[in-house]
């Protein structure tokens, strides 16, 4: 029962809070420890190739000491990394959770999730200008959403074998994830729904049910397509003889940059005399301050009144409602950002983001952008060392010296590869990517007739792991540690199970 119950707490505390669902995993341990059953634990440890794997992972780590010159920062990687190999010990080498215990775990870990989801919504809803990063207080906001799939990857799974009732339950809950994923503009949550979906529609091998599905995936991306051609589609006054002065006699400024949103140049038809004084009668928040997201009520403006076609002046100003004054005023910097269309949200997005990386190289409050640059820098690290990396504790100092020696907008700030992959190869080189590489393999070629033998739920998970680790740096912080691991409880018995 203690364990059923540490289970329980540290699936709640995994999306709630680092302190808790520390002391929680070393509780395990400890309960591990006391309950004896060595035989047993060894022989299912040496049948466990799963559990071997996670043990070599670990252990490249501590290899990786011998040649770090920050012995200190690698010291740190091994702590945090410590339930990387503590938790699958305990976990793998514990009878699974079966019936009513295993209900009980997983009710306590959707239920949290969904509570910490609402908590999110409402200070999205309530909080003015509170980025959507931060909407979730306990977790960072890119975990919290893997954690948002899994909860729909158990409900799907469930939603076979409860009644009506139950069904309609786990139904909304559903819905309810996906509308939040959308509020918190996850778009790696959403990657990961699409790759994982796929694969589920294809490991089926219903064929009708493939062709159905890849119609669909034909019908969004047409819709994409849509809204790309709908943001580059030139308004009149971008494509008329530039106007050398507004209606008032004041010059305009057009930086012709070729910055483009909404199919309009942001930088062109700008008066800044004129904009400070029209929203200075229209608002009482100061046309030179800064949202608390870093960015500023000027450039807001100037982007709002761009998507809408107007000039960037007082005629501009004017013409907006009270509704669109307010907006602005919440660091709203765009209309369409407000709207109910969640694929136009988002590619609007990510084409604002190309358009200030192809013509002025800016990376800074750019997430996608920002990933290239770490992973062009991480590149060069592993370049370097190619064969046996940099070593554990190094990453983050050669990362950096990489973004210094090159000048980018990111060598002040203290970020890491975003790419577990490319993290891994520079952190241990070719030798030790390819030797963790090869005993996950050894794992997965070693179950017998897949489709039985690995459980949808479980297939999910994996799938889920392998894509967000491309995106992020998993491994880097507990809460994608605990993801990567916590789930191992709902492994099966028998033999050919992923475990054995």
């Amino acid at each position: 029962m203690i364990y059923i119950a540490l289970l329980m707490i540290l699936g709640g505390s995994m999306v709630t809070s680092v302190w808790l669902a520390n002391l929680v995993w070393v509780l395990l341990a400890a309960n591990w420890l006391l309950e004896g059953r060595w035989a047993e634990k060894r022989e299912m440890a040496s049948e466990s190739r799963l559990l071997q794997a996670f043990v070599c992972l670990y252990a490249i780590y501590v290899v990786g000491m011998l040649w770090t010159e920050n012995v200190a920062a690698g010291l740190r990687v091994l702590q945090t990394k410590l339930p990387l190999l503590v938790v699958p010990i305990v976990l793998l080498t514990t009878k699974p959770v079966e019936g009513r215990a295993r209900q009980l775990i997983l009710a306590a870990y959707v239920g949290t999730v969904v509570v910490v989801s609402v908590i999110g919504a409402v200070r999205m809803l309530t909080i003015a200008d509170l980025p959507y990063r931060e909407a979730v207080p306990y977790i960072s906001h890119i975990r919290f959403a893997l954690n948002c799939c899994m909860v729909i990857y158990l409900c799907l799974w469930g939603v076979r074998r409860v009644g009506i009732v139950g069904k309609v339950a786990l139904g909304g809950i559903v819905v309810w994830m996906l509308c939040f994923l959308l509020l918190i503009h996850s778009y790696t949550a959403m990657a990961v729904l699409l790759v994982v979906s796929t694969v589920m529609v294809v490991s089926r091998r219903r064929w009708v049910l493939v062709a159905i599905w890849f119609a669909l995936m034909g019908i969004v991306a047409g819709v994409v397509l849509y809204e790309i051609r709908s943001y580059y589609h030139m308004v009149p006054q971008a494509t008329a003889p530039l106007m050398a002065y507004t209606a008032e006699g004041n010059p305009y400024e057009h930086a012709q940059d070729g910055i483009i949103e909404n199919g309009n140049y942001v930088n062109n038809y700008i008066c800044q005399e004129e904009l400070r004084e029209a929203w200075s009668e229209r608002s009482t928040v100061p046309y030179d301050s800064v949202f608390e997201a870093g960015y500023g009520v000027q450039p807001t403006l100037v982007r709002y009144l761009n998507a809408l076609g107007l000039t960037k002046d007082r005629v501009g100003v004017k013409a907006l409602s009270e509704e669109q004054i307010h907006q602005v005023e919440m660091g709203i910097a765009n209309p369409v950002y407000v709207g109910h269309n969640a694929i136009r949200k988002m590619v609007y997005v990510m084409l604002l983001e190309r358009e200030y990386y192809v013509h002025t190289h800016a990376v800074k409050g750019f997430s996608m952008l920002q990933r290239f640059e770490l992973w062009r820098a991480t590149w060069q690290v592993v370049k370097a060392n190619r064969w046996v990396g940099v070593g554990t504790g190094d990453l983050r100092t050669e990362l950096h010296k990489e973004l210094a020696a090159t000048d980018s907008e990111l060598k002040d700030q203290d970020k890491m590869t975003h790419n577990q992959y490319l993290g891994f190869l520079a952190t241990f080189g070719m030798v030790g990517f390819i030797l963790v590489l090869l005993m996950f393999v050894r794992v997965w070629t070693g179950l017998s007739h897949m489709r039985i033998a690995l459980s949808p739920v479980m297939l999910a998970w994996v799938v889920t792991i392998v894509v967000c680790c491309f995106t992020e740096d998993t491994l880097d912080t507990l809460a994608g540690i605990l993801f990567c691991t916590y789930f191992l409880y709902l492994r099966k018995t028998k033999c050919t199970s992923i475990i054995h």
